[in-house]
């Protein structure tokens, strides 16, 4: 018996989601938003990649640690409008995902 039962059909339920064109865009959509904002939070704000990527997933995210919050008046705008734009986008890309993998899931019998 594996240790994971349905790891398996979770896979290949996102293997099938990614094959969906509807799926591929939002989550494409959703990476070059986060990509953006990852490049922007580098060059304005100084952080490191690492940094500035872990801080556009958590706010795309609506995590919110608030371990990192931007200190100029510009990365504090630009982040007002990154959460209003990703978080429709992120939660569109991710329904669309789950929706994809609930699909591709044979029904039980």
């Amino acid at each position: 018996m594996p240790a994971f039962p349905h790891l398996r059909s979770i896979f290949r339920g996102l293997r099938l989601a990614f094959a969906e064109p509807e799926v591929r865009a939002l989550a494409m959509l959703a990476g070059a938003l986060i990509a953006f904002a990852t490049v922007f939070y580098r060059l304005i704000e100084g952080w490191a990649l690492v940094d500035a990527f872990y801080f556009s997933v958590v706010t795309i995210a609506t995590v919110g640690y608030g371990d990192f919050a931007p200190h100029t008046v510009i990365g504090k705008l630009f982040t007002v409008g990154y959460i209003f734009a990703g978080i429709g986008l992120f939660v569109a890309a991710a329904t669309s995902i789950a929706q994809a993998v609930i699909r591709s899931t044979p029904p039980k019998e």
